[in-house]
This record gives C-alpha cells, structure tokens and sequence, in this order.
C-alpha cells in the first residue's frame, strides 16, 4: 500500500481556501455550529437557517438539530449534526 497522495491533498487545501476567499465562507459540520447562529448549505446560497435545538434520537429517528428558516419562522428542517454547512469566515 501507498501513502497518501501529497499533491491531491495540497490541491484540495487550495480549493478550500479559495472558496473561504471568494465567499467568505467556512465549511463545518452542524454540531459545531452554536445555538442561534446563522449557516448555509451550500456557499453561494440565498437562503440562511438558523440552527435551533437538539432532537435525541428516538423510535421515530435518528438525532437531528432543527435548523429554521431565517425567512419564514414556520419553515424547519431536520439535518443531522454530521451535515456540512457554511458560516461565515
């Protein structure tokens, strides 16, 4: 077995970079985004959540945070705390 290849990671390193750059976002995953702060889902989207409370998981299932919809305070979804969303930088 090889090693891991250098020049693909440093390739995606400078990607990241770029994209933090360009729009001024960082990736993260949900469980690290405080209560009450703002994210997207993609970098260059429109709508922002603001991520609510934490749901255990249950015989209904399986753990999510709710996110609302800046927007529209009737408007939830579900995500789990492994997705990836973008705050910003």
């Amino acid at each position: 077995m090889s090693g891991p290849n250098l020049n693909l990671l440093n390739e995606m390193a400078q990607d990241i970079l770029k994209m933090e750059m360009k729009y001024g976002m960082r990736k993260t995953m949900l469980r690290h985004v405080p209560e009450g702060a703002y994210f997207k889902r993609k970098p260059d989207a429109k709508k922002e959540y603001i991520r609510s409370h934490y749901n255990r998981k249950d015989a209904f299932g399986p753990a999510t945070f709710t996110c609302t919809d800046s927007e529209d305070i009737g408007r939830c979804i579900q995500l789990k705390p492994e997705t990836l969303v973008y705050v910003d930088a």
